[in-house]
């Protein structure tokens, strides 16, 4: 096929990409959540009704969010009202999550391992950052940029599953960046993660690393430690009673796909 003609169908496949994007009701989320958790001024009883303006399963999935993030290294528990879960996430990172959930959720079985590796990338991005002594509000800038990381492409796979097309690596290769693009304006997601989407290179700062250059950082870490089918090996030291008080990094990480229902596709051996 000539350049022009690829042009061409490339251009035809964006457009069905960008309808089906569009499509009334498709992920589930009524517009009114999402301005609801863009305004900082909201009351607790609007904030309480965004638990009926998505779909049950992303209500559902963004508890368990709230109640991996809650738990943490403290094993404090799990939030109980959903101003909670709210009060847990912060209200932007909450608003990204839900859109985030509502694409994962519509992946194929076969293209499951998207939302495996983004999880991953988005803990070890999260931990790389605190551990390098980032403040909190960047390491969560972080761990939601790992988990966006492949948005594209994760939009292409949504695509594929649900209109059985076969686009290609070299679609994907070509197009992720525009594509994600497109749903990050369609959504109105925050500007860093354009940034760390777009951006190619591994970026540093004068004495330090970027939020970027951290999550480039996880998603190499998490490529070289997850197999073909999407399973995830670490070595850790695990807390020596089960169930007691006592947590690790590797335990942590562990608990933490299990609350989101990915416990599966992660194996500690213990050292």
């Amino acid at each position: 096929m000539d350049s022009n003609s690829q042009q061409a169908k490339d251009s035809e496949t964006l457009a069905l990409i960008e309808e089906y994007l569009a499509g009334p009701g498709r992920f589930g989320i009524d517009p009114k959540a999402l301005s609801i958790l863009d305004n900082v001024d909201s009351s607790r009883s609007e904030i309480a009704s965004v638990e009926h303006l998505i779909d049950p399963v992303i209500a559902m999935r963004l508890r368990k969010l709230a109640g991996a993030v809650f738990r943490g290294m403290a094993r404090h528990g799990t939030p109980t009202t959903f101003n909670d879960v709210i009060a847990t996430l912060g209200m932007m990172p909450a608003r990204t999550l839900i859109i985030a959930i509502a694409l994962f959720s519509r992946l194929g079985p076969e293209h499951r391992r998207l939302e495996t590796v983004s999880t991953a990338v988005s803990i070890f991005a999260k931990i790389i950052a605190e551990q390098m002594g980032f403040d909190r509000a960047a390491a969560e800038e972080a761990a939601l940029g790992g988990l966006l990381l492949d948005l594209g492409r994760v939009v292409i796979a949504m695509y594929q599953s649900a209109t059985k097309v076969e686009l290609g690596p070299d679609f994907e290769r070509r197009h992720h960046r525009r594509i994600a693009s497109s749903v990050i304006a369609q959504f109105n997601l925050p500007d860093f993660i354009l940034e760390i989407v777009q951006e190619d290179r591994f970026v540093l700062q004068r004495r330090a690393f970027s939020i970027q250059g951290v999550v480039f950082l996880a998603s190499a870490l998490v490529e070289k430690i997850t197999d073909a089918s999407g399973l995830i090996e670490l070595k850790s030291p695990l807390p020596a009673v089960a169930g007691n008080l006592e947590v690790t990094l590797g335990s942590v990480f562990f608990d933490y796909f299990v609350q989101i229902g990915l416990g599966r596709f992660v194996r500690i051996i213990p050292c």
